[in-house]
């Protein structure tokens, strides 16, 4: 009881701000709360599915809708909302998540990780099939091309005022510019 004590006053002492980065035991309890958030019988899972090609492009758009906003799209984890976390998102493309089992992955997307900015998704028990093809999804990351990185652009979420901006740009590439003077009957 006294370490975990001494511990968290070594945590709070520097302040418990998202914008100071962790120290070594901060890092190491986050590594832990990790590993920790994926129970031992799903480690060992294979995914019920095969990873078929209409499976990845499911996934691909699942996931620029829902992840992309702190993982980014091509999964390097710089986003504004990606650097605002602490600790950070995980860069998807590199070995650390690579190497991590289907069953780790799975259960990190399902559960979440407590003490991250990562929450739980995904139906509970081991058959929800959208998070086995997100698992696909993050397997294929490192080989994403540029076609499919824009094609994810498209189903990326926007704001109201950037869905706007987009409409009045296609309405005057389409002639429709706003003339509301006009439109009213009045002239000038």
């Amino acid at each position: 009881m006294v370490c975990a004590g001494a511990a968290a006053g070594v945590i709070v002492a520097g302040g418990f701000s998202a914008r100071n980065r962790p120290g070594k035991l901060e890092a190491r309890l986050a590594g832990w709360a990790l590993r920790a958030s994926v129970p031992q019988e799903q480690r060992a899972l294979k995914a019920p599915i095969a990873p078929l090609p209409e499976y990845l492009a499911e996934a691909r758009e699942h996931y620029a809708d829902h992840c992309a906003g702190c993982h980014g799209n091509n999964g390097s984890g710089e986003t504004m909302l990606g650097r605002g976390l602490n600790p950070a998102p995980p860069d998807l493309r590199l070995d650390a998540t690579q190497r991590k089992t289907d069953g780790e992955l799975y259960g990190i997307i399902q559960n979440g990780v407590r003490l991250s900015g990562m929450p739980g998704f995904g139906n509970p028990g081991n058959g929800d099939l959208e998070t086995w093809k997100l698992v696909f999804f993050l397997r294929h990351l490192p080989a994403l091309t540029a076609e499919e990185e824009v094609e994810m652009e498209n189903a990326n979420p926007i704001t109201p005022a950037e869905l706007k901006e987009r409409q009045a740009e296609d309405a005057f590439l389409n002639g429709e510019a706003d003339q509301p003077a006009k439109a009213k009957g009045k002239v000038r």
